[in-house]
């Protein structure tokens, strides 16, 4: 089965989904299954390095959730294999609600940049990270701090969002290497000196 071009999005807004996605091999799953489309559980296997028989509690638990629904069944040898998808590129729209939602929250964030972490440190340690400021550079990680109006705030989200789908939206092709983008955007409380720093003079 060939994914289609353009996928609609899914939002995350009940705090299972949250929850059960706290854990890295979920998320590594269905990072899997938003760039591959859909697939069994042994391709999954394939694609993550991992052994299909570690993956079923997991899918099991993301489809119980809503965060992974089958997509039809295709024939291996002499039985039929269920082929697992996302219902949509997965987007978080969650406003926790009380101390545990946040704690999940924070936890699925941490995940996230343990992953990113990881990818990176592999592309450094591997040789395949292109790191100086240069064409063909493919591997970046950087804090910028600054301040920011509303506007260009919206501005902010709005490449973060275009960068997002140029990713999700991607095939697999000529000429084309996968890549992993996570970010972190947080409204810093300025310190006193900052604060008065910033105050225009009269």
């Amino acid at each position: 089965m060939k994914r289609a071009a353009s996928r609609p999005d899914f939002p995350l807004r009940h705090a299972r989904q949250v929850r059960a996605l706290r854990s890295p091999a979920r998320q590594e799953l269905v990072d899997a299954l938003q760039a591959a489309g859909p697939c069994s559980i042994a391709a999954l296997g394939e694609l993550l390095g991992r052994a299909p028989d570690s993956l079923y509690y997991h899918v099991r638990a993301l489809e119980r959730v809503g965060l992974i629904v089958k997509r039809g069944v295709q024939r291996s040898g002499a039985r039929d294999e269920a082929l697992y998808d996302t219902p949509g590129r997965l987007i978080l729209d969650f406003e926790p609600q009380n101390a545990s939602e946040r704690r999940d929250l924070l936890a699925l964030t941490r995940s996230v940049l343990r992953i990113a972490e990881r990818d990176l440190r592999a592309a450094v340690e591997g040789g395949t990270a292109r790191y100086a400021r240069r064409a063909d550079r493919n591997t970046w990680c950087a804090r910028v701090k600054g301040w920011l109006t509303p506007d260009e705030l919206t501005a902010v989200r709005e490449h973060l969002e275009a960068a997002a789908q140029l990713l999700v939206q991607g095939q697999p092709r000529r000429g084309a290497e996968l890549h992993a983008l996570a970010f972190a955007l947080a409204p810093l409380a300025p310190t006193p000196r900052s604060r008065s720093a910033r105050t225009p003079t009269r």
